[in-house]
């Protein structure tokens, strides 16, 4: 009886050391964000993710401690039997730890459900990782995962070999009694709430907070409570209250300054570009030298210089630009088609006036799921990588940036007009290659990011060039705008600054050039601002704020994993929904702001789910 007991004892120890191992190897990784807390900050993430340890391994010793019960007078069996269990169980930690390291470099959020979305698309999934050290990363699985097998080995070969035959009742009613009370552990305790994300969060900086999160935890934990919960997660107010405050921030009374020339019906063409942050345009005041094609082309349109992107995927920027609808926290819309089917549609509203649209993409565009939503949005032809020859096929994504721009040339001299046409650009994410020599040097992702951004700016700057010469350009505006920001370049920034994006109108229909519209607005925004001015209806974009409106209410929401922020004309805050602490402030947002941010969060995903 005493060895089984000692093999329970030295197995849950053994998972709940290997878990604080694995803490140890995230602060690692991540030296830099881990050098910016205090030392202090180290322990406690060890100390307050003890708990979420403790409660994964409750979970790892059921079946182990269950199958003990069948062990009163043989038990040769029970050793293979755990080393399979284990082995199996080891390689899905393992892997979803190891991964996890790279994907919250890129995502800024341990790993979640989320993952298992992109396994429909598995090689663009793998294509996401080439900017990754892969063989690094596939080294370190192979030594976590044989460390833990021969850890687990050495204490099967030192425990079950000495059981002892025991009466069947006694062992049986024993070790059914202990594996119910395994309940307590994995529940963190015997307080009122169970354990969850909330319960190891301990501070206002985010990443110790990060840190002290159980990676296999989080994720089974997300897999649960997937996506379809009718529950609002975020109520913090009477619901019509909420909704008050939201309303007040979008019906507010005034007219729309006009600045495109819509005398006769406008081409419109939006350029959705691949992580196109604010913090690489040199005219506002990014780093200088990566995009000289969009700063020259700001002198000849109309920049925005003070947008903010809804979320921090493609697949929620798509639906902040064509559908003029917030991002959600913990999930995507554009993943259930029977939610999306009930949004307002840019593209759609431009088709019923007789607009002909069309959707330009070089890669898969089931990828995030994002296919359905554009044959819902009223595309009259989508093209992507299945429409382009062998030999356009020049990147791991698909057809390169520049391929994908002179198909969308090609195409417009015979389109009949007046066209609505969308392109999404893919050179600029990850793993960042491209198909010409390097301009800005060096191999790390930064270097390869800005890289990368450089190429696509060239090649819209070379689109641009071309499109002035055709006749359907006096007639046109085009519009650059970001899917979403981006981490880096790493200047240890704000919160804000990952989501601050550009955006730039351009063409002939546009009346004034050279100037900067510096009105705080979102990414949402668009939608209702395009259709104002190219007068067709914009009634039903309930979540969009035309930029041009006089005495309208600017302000900037978004949205990262589990947290909001909220930006004014005063400054911003930045809250983190699941120990609910401001984790970020600057300037002056006034006391109010938090509560109205929390108040905006309630009433989109209140309107999340009720679609």
């Amino acid at each position: 009886m005493r060895k089984r007991l000692e093999f329970v004892a030295l197995l849950g120890l053994m998972w709940i050391l290997v878990f604080q191992l694995f803490r140890i190897l995230f602060l690692t990784y991540h030296y830099k964000k881990t050098l910016e807390l205090p030392a202090s900050y180290w322990v406690k993430s060890a100390w307050h993710g003890l708990r979420m340890d403790v409660s994964f391994t409750g979970y790892i010793l059921v079946i182990p401690t269950l199958l003990l019960v069948f062990t009163s007078t043989k038990w040769k069996w029970y050793a293979t039997t755990t080393k399979i269990y284990l082995a199996v169980v080891s390689i899905v930690i393992v892997f979803l730890t190891i991964a996890d390291l790279e994907l919250f470099r890129a995502w800024g959020f341990r790993i979640d459900a989320t993952s298992l979305h992109y396994l429909k698309t598995p090689a663009e999934a793998w294509a996401s990782m080439g900017a990754a050290p892969v063989f690094p990363l596939f080294c370190l699985i192979l030594v976590f995962y044989f460390l833990i097998l021969k850890l687990s080995a050495t204490i099967i070969s030192r425990t079950v070999p000495f059981f002892t035959k025991v009466p069947w009742p006694y062992l049986g009613i024993s070790f059914l009694l202990l594996t119910g009370s395994l309940i307590i552990p994995i529940r963190g305790g015997l307080q009122l709430a169970p354990m969850n994300e909330s319960a190891v969060f301990f501070s206002d900086k985010s990443f110790a907070n990060y840190a002290a999160i159980n990676v296999p935890w989080n994720y089974m934990s997300s897999v649960v409570h997937l996506r379809y919960s009718k529950k609002n997660p975020f109520a913090y107010f009477p619901a019509e209250l909420a909704a008050t405050q939201v309303k007040n921030l979008y019906n507010t009374p005034g007219t729309t300054e006009r600045i495109i020339d819509s005398i006769r019906p406008v081409n419109v063409v939006v350029i959705i570009w691949e992580s196109f942050t604010a913090k690489v345009v040199e005219s506002m005041n990014g780093v200088k030298g990566v995009t000289p094609q969009f700063d020259a082309l700001t002198k000849e349109g109309i920049l925005f210089t003070n947008m903010y992107a809804s979320g921090n995927r493609s697949d929620k920027g798509m639906v902040a630009i064509l559908s003029g609808y917030p991002a959600q926290p913990t999930t995507s819309i554009i993943k259930i088609p029977n939610k999306t089917i009930s949004l307002p549609s840019v593209p759609r509203t431009f088709q019923q006036a007789g607009w002909k649209t069309s959707f330009y993409y070089g890669g898969e565009t089931e990828f995030a799921n994002m296919k359905s939503y554009f044959l819902q949005q009223g595309f009259d032809n989508i093209t992507d990588k299945n429409a382009f020859a062998d030999k356009d096929m020049n990147s791991k994504w698909g057809a390169h940036d520049h391929v994908v721009l002179d198909r969308l040339l090609h195409d417009l001299d015979s389109q009949k007009q007046p066209f609505f046409s969308t392109l999404f650009t893919l050179s600029s994410h990850e793993p960042f290659e491209v198909p010409v020599k390097s301009v800005i040097q060096g191999n790390d992702p930064e270097h390869l990011f800005l890289n990368a951004l450089h190429y696509s700016d060239a090649s819209i700057g070379d689109f641009i060039k071309k499109a002035k010469t055709k006749s359907w350009w006096e007639n046109t505006l085009i519009v650059i705008i970001a899917d979403h920001g981006h981490p880096l370049p790493d200047r240890s920034g704000t919160k804000p600054s990952e989501f601050h994006i550009p955006m730039l109108w351009l063409g002939g229909a546009v009346k004034q050039k050279g100037i900067r519209i510096d009105t705080l607005c979102s990414q949402t925004d668009l939608a209702a601002t395009l259709l104002n001015q190219i007068k067709l209806p914009s009634q039903s974009f309930e979540w969009s704020n035309d930029i041009f409106k006089k005495n309208r209410v600017s302000f900037a929401y978004f949205a990262f994993n589990n947290g909001l922020g909220w930006i004014n004309s005063g400054g911003f805050v930045v809250r983190d929904n699941i120990g609910g602490n401001l984790i970020e402030q600057g300037g002056k947002p006034g006391t109010g702001a938090v509560e109205v941010g929390k108040a905006y969060l309630q009433a989109s995903y209140t309107d999340y789910l009720a679609r």
